[in-house]
């Protein structure tokens, strides 16, 4: 610019020269600008620099000085100016996209076909995952590094197909040269040598070729001596000693020696076999020749066999001695006096007898000796000297056991139970010298509740006990102790009675009778007196508040009782009647006449008035009852257990079941035996856990076992008295009452 000198104005302005205008900021050291500069040159200056950018473009190399460069990575660089930066970048951008050139002109890098933002995500196939440098799964990539994984692994894989290729080349090589070499081998193949140490050279080196040719001549000498693979299997196939021959020097059989093969299919096995035989053979020989001829007591055998012979209460009380297992020559006799046979028990007692062997040996039923006065609770020792001769030898020998005596415990009956109390009897089958210990045991928790001691013990122990609790299962324990020996017995379970509700609670009361013909006047005593036995359960409810049942239990010789064609029984519904096919071919025949309902005296008493004939007599005719014992159990366990018979017993209330019979429970046996008396210990238990009270009347109450196992118990009174209910040999009507309120107070 140059100085004007015009005083006129533009554009509202006076004119002033740039020279005239004087720069008066600070020096600016990179466009080479000084304070006190003229606006002209501040202009100048300021033109050339971008007339510079825009001619040479980023060979300007603008200073960079604070920029964070750290993600570009730049081995060993911190640049400040530009070029370098842009060049790392479009490094690092060849890289990523593979190209390995930097991008032209032409190639904008801000162009959108040019971005990898834009490029989709593979998922990679499981073979090509990999864990990146810090361990963590790799499964997708984007497309250009997906491409690179891809070049990568095709690359490698081409690598290794160039070296299987190159190992293949040297494999087939080999292989010609072998194929091609015929021993001795010529050429770069040198035949290999070993060293023999049987056959050849023994020890030295030596060539294949030359052991070969000397394995093969030895071959055919043993083929020559040993045979053919045919003549061989002919020979393993010649022997007519099988596995299922006895041998000759044992018992038993070829097949059951051990190293015997029942089926040899090679020459060393049937070597063995051959070995086995002799063997045998030989032993069997030598015992020709040791016992071909025995003479004199070599052919005498003592031998014995004893027995324990027990009382009725289960103790030994006598030895029976069998000799059948000796071996006397007829020629041989038993001299006067022996043998001598001596049992010894713990305390040094003995008894002494003799024995003619001789004559006993062929005698099955053998020879008894009694102990009475022995101590038959311990072992008893047994010593037996053997004596016989004949006119040139007499043959002695001593032999002796130990018998084991089984002592027996006691069967234990529990009467008089309650919630707290009871009594445990049995009988006493030890005597008066004997100790005996009852503990009383919880079940659940292990805990012995008390221990009674009974010395001097009676023939016959009642042993009360008490502190117990309702409705439990307690374990009655004898431990016997006499002459020195200890047993203890098995535990005897029992369940105490629960604490049945008060019969102002309310009742319900089941009366199961006996249905057999024998029944008839009892029933007709019930009938006469129903109407005071109603009233009797009515006031003991309390306020109307009770509930009746009425069962039979009848037993015949089908399924069809007497009375099948009554139309009072055929118009019961059919879940209150029971025909059960028992063990012995009877049927036991169980009818629900009434069950259940609030106060229903009336029909109670129309349904037992129909019993016996009823009033025309015509009708509900008596049962058969087939012989024996009678299922009045069988029919209580119906009306207690899940057949319900009667129906449902209601809960808090006082719960009766009285039975009215003539004879003994038979369950479905027809029988009073061991498993019957299981049923009724489980009726007593059952009972007790749920608050039920059975009250048993008629003569049958006095009926008393005679089986074995169940001898003298009386079945009846034990589920009444073990129950808490009562029993009375009487069935009237007022005395089933009065049992009644005897068992409410």
């Amino acid at each position: 610019m140059i100085p004007t000198s015009s005083s006129a104005s533009t554009n509202g302005c006076d004119n002033i020269s740039s020279n005239c205008v004087v720069w008066q900021g600070p020096n600016i050291a990179c466009i080479d600008l000084c304070t006190g500069d003229t606006i002209s040159d501040v202009t100048a200056k300021l033109a050339t620099k971008v007339c510079d950018l825009i001619t040479n473009g980023v060979d300007a190399n603008p200073n960079l000085a604070g920029l964070n460069l750290t993600c570009l990575n730049i081995a060993g660089k911190n640049p400040t100016e530009l070029v370098p930066v842009l060049q790392e970048m479009v490094n690092s951008i060849c890289a990523n996209t593979g190209t390995g050139q930097t991008p032209t002109a032409s190639s904008s890098l801000s162009s959108k076909s040019q971005t990898t933002d834009s490029l989709p995500i593979m998922t990679l196939p499981a073979c090509l995952q990999y864990n990146d440098a810090n361990g963590n799964p790799v499964t997708v990539l984007r497309l250009d590094l997906f491409a690179s994984l891809i070049a990568n692994q095709v690359c490698s894989n081409l690598q290794s197909i160039q070296l299987i290729n190159t190992t293949l080349t040297s494999y087939d090589t080999r292989i010609s040269t072998l194929e091609a070499c015929v021993l001795p081998c010529s050429g770069v193949v040198a035949e290999k040598q070993v060293i023999p140490t049987c056959i050849i050279n023994v020890g030295k080196l030596t060539d294949v070729s030359v052991l070969l040719l000397a394995l093969e001549t030895r071959f055919c000498a043993l083929e020559s001596a040993v045979g053919l693979p045919s003549a061989i299997n002919s020979a393993i196939t010649q022997t007519d000693i099988i596995g299922s021959y006895a041998t000759l020097s044992t018992t038993g059989t070829y097949g059951s020696t051990t190293g015997y093969n029942n089926s040899p299919s090679t020459l060393a096995q049937s070597m063995q076999n051959a070995w086995v035989v002799i063997d045998d053979l030989y032993d069997a020989i030598v015992s020709i020749q040791t016992n071909c001829c025995p003479t004199g007591c070599d052919n005498v055998t003592f031998a014995y066999t004893t027995s324990n012979i027990l009382d009725g209460n289960g103790i030994i009380d006598s030895v029976n001695f069998n000799f059948t297992g000796s071996s006397i020559p007829s020629n041989f006799t038993t001299p006067s006096g022996y043998s001598i046979i001596t049992i010894t028990d713990v305390d040094g007692s003995s008894i002494n007898t003799t024995a003619d062997v001789a004559q006993l040996q062929n005698n099955g039923t053998g020879f008894n000796v009694s102990i009475p006065t022995l101590n038959r609770y311990a072992d008893l020792n047994i010593t037996i000297d053997f004596k016989v001769s004949d006119s040139s030898a007499v043959c002695e020998s001593r032999e002796t056991s130990v018998i084991v005596p089984n002592l027996p415990c006691p069967n234990i009956i529990f009467t008089g139970m309650t919630a707290t109390a009871g009594t445990a009897t049995w009988t006493n089958i030890y005597g008066v010298t004997a100790t005996l210990t009852l503990d009383i045991k919880d079940k659940n928790t292990g805990v012995v509740i008390a221990t009674y001691t009974i010395n001097n013990p009676p023939s016959s122990i009642v042993q009360p006990f008490t502190g117990l609790t309702g409705a439990t299962t307690y374990e009655a324990i004898v431990t016997v102790l006499i002459d020195g020996q200890t047993k203890i017995c098995p535990a005897t379970e029992f369940v105490t009675t629960s604490a049945a509700a008060p019969c102002t609670n309310g009742m319900d009361v089941a009366f199961v009778i006996d249905y057999s013909g024998s029944m008839t006047s009892i029933i007709a005593n019930v009938q006469a007196g129903v109407a005071g036995l109603v009233n009797t359960i009515d006031t003991s409810s309390g306020a109307a508040n009770y509930r009746l049942a009425l069962v039979t239990a009848d037993e015949e010789q089908t399924a069809t009782p007497i009375y099948s064609a009554c139309v009072d029984y055929t118009n019961l519904p059919s879940a209150q009647k029971v025909a059960s096919l028992g063990p012995n071919g009877t049927w036991q025949i169980v009818t629900s006449w009434e069950q259940f309902q609030d106060n229903n005296g009336t029909t109670f008493t129309t349904e037992l008035n129909k019993l016996a004939g009823g009033v025309d007599g015509t009708c509900v005719q008596m049962g058969d009852g087939v012989g024996g014992p009678e299922p009045s159990d069988y029919a209580a366990q119906l009306v207690v257990g899940g057949a319900g018979l009667a129906g449902a017993f209601r809960n808090n209330v006082a719960k009766y079941i009285i039975i009215i019979t003539d004879n003994l429970p038979g369950g479905q046996q027809d029988s009073f035996n061991s498993t019957v008396w299981s049923g009724i210990q489980n009726m007593i238990s059952v009972a007790n856990t749920q608050g039920i009270k059975y009250f048993v009347v008629g003569p049958g109450v006095n009926g008393v076992g005679s089986n074995p196992g169940v001898a003298g118990i009386y079945p009846w009174k034990e589920l009444a008295t073990q129950t808490g209910g009562t029993w009375n040999a009487s069935a009237d009507a007022n005395d089933i009452s009065a049992d009644i309120v005897a068992g409410c107070s």
